[in-house]
């Protein structure tokens, strides 16, 4: 009896990063081999974002991850990284990320794609000219519109657009979502922060997409575009285009000399390296990983080019020491305050200041129409504290006044 065909799953891949043209530094990061693509964007300050975002990354990279459960394990392992040197660094308290990503699994006797996602940085599939969202954000807005709160014009203005409620390194504990999906041969998937979708709608990201130019020439088009709509965040784009061969029965013969699989095996894009076979089926995967990791590690960034490193440099070193207490003041405070009806208690200083937007720190059941008119006005308005102490002992005392007036009824 003949045995099933063999299929080759290629994939083909290039990105781009820009810190765009108002934040100081650029607080993504991304990485890419031959099984695994991952953008991962940054929160927490000055320097607190970029060092959660690289050491997720990084530990996402040298994790096992060879299938579902190790992918899963390795995305709360960084959360356990990122969230333990928050605690040990006091200059990164609070520091956080989101992390996306993108690999090839090992399923049965076939290769799939596996999709896992925290926050809202996202993945679209782009097939036959159609642009889809694979993940879901984890943001406060994004779970007003999944309720049908709101709708997605309002959405697109609303002042807490930026609010997540899930994050990488935030909490001890977080909740991954997962997704397997099938290759297809001619889709196209593109893992982005929000910097790019915040500048781009997803008929202008399809438009681009649909061009048929190489990953790299179109990572660096929407990133460019991205800029020139506004550039208000940093912005990342990572390519992967899926081809499936059929290997024909001779080729298939030499392959099962070093594979047991009898239905797909999984090569990388062709680029020049003259120290290793490049055409080596994922039963070799531990050499060849560890390969390309030496020529596709995007934790240093993309293309970026030298002159850009050294402005940037400049830039940092003279406006450091600004940023830093304009960073400080900014997230030194939480107030209590009204978020879609219910009181809340926020980190940062009221309206925000410059890009440092305030953070939702706790979500209290308590909504507004409880509330006396004195205390309404005062938490419209928002009441500054100190330190995130008093705001709690604020709530308890709102709290034990409203049961007061319940009772007193």
């Amino acid at each position: 009896m003949n045995s099933p065909p063999m299929r080759r799953l290629r994939l083909t891949w290039g990105g781009a990063t820009d810190q765009g043209r108002i934040r100081a530094n650029n607080q993504d990061a991304m990485y890419a081999d031959s099984a695994l693509f991952v953008v991962a964007d940054g929160m927490g300050g000055h320097q607190g974002g970029e060092v959660a975002a690289n050491l997720a990354v990084r530990t996402v990279a040298n994790a096992d991850r060879s299938n579902r459960e190790q992918l899963r394990d390795a995305i709360i392992e960084a959360n356990r990284v990122v969230h333990e040197t928050a605690l040990e660094e006091p200059e990164l308290h609070g520091m956080g990320t989101t992390l996306t990503a993108l690999a090839v699994s090992q399923e049965a006797d076939s290769h799939q794609f596996v999709i896992l996602n925290v926050g809202d940085s996202r993945v679209y599939r782009h097939r036959d000219g159609e642009l889809e969202q694979l993940t879901e954000d984890h943001s406060y807005v994004a779970e007003l519109v999944r309720r049908g709160e709101l709708d997605n014009q309002a959405a697109e203005v609303h002042p807490y657009r930026n609010m997540l409620t899930r994050a990488i390194g935030v909490h001890a504990d977080v909740e991954v979502d997962e997704w397997l999906l099938e290759p297809v041969a001619g889709d196209r998937f593109m893992l982005c922060s929000d910097g790019l979708t915040n500048e781009l709608a997803d008929t202008e990201i399809a438009e681009q997409l649909g061009l048929g130019q190489d990953p790299s020439t179109s990572a660096k088009a929407l990133v460019g575009l991205a800029n020139e709509r506004g550039g208000r965040d940093n912005s990342t784009v990572l390519i992967v285009d899926v081809q499936v061969e059929v290997i024909e029965s001779e080729e298939a013969n030499l392959s099962s000399e070093t594979t047991d699989s009898p239905t797909s095996v999984i090569t990388p894009p062709n680029e020049p390296n003259p120290s290793k076979d490049r055409s080596k089926d994922l039963s070799d995967r531990t050499e060849q990983t560890s390969n390309i990791k030496e020529r596709s590690w995007l934790y240093d960034r993309v293309h970026i080019k030298l002159s850009a490193v050294v402005i940037a440099l400049v830039l940092l070193l003279t406006s450091a020491a600004m940023v830093t207490t304009i960073g400080w003041y900014a997230r030194s405070s939480y107030h209590v305050g009204v978020v879609a009806n219910h009181v809340v208690i926020q980190k940062g200083r009221i309206g925000g200041l410059l890009w440092f937007e305030p953070t939702l720190e706790h979500w209290t059941d308590i909504q507004t129409v409880q509330l006396t008119e004195q205390d309404r006005q005062r938490l419209v308005n928002g009441e500054q504290m100190s330190d995130l102490d008093d705001a709690k002992l604020f709530v308890s005392n709102l709290r034990s006044r409203l049961i007061k007036g319940a009772d007193g009824n």
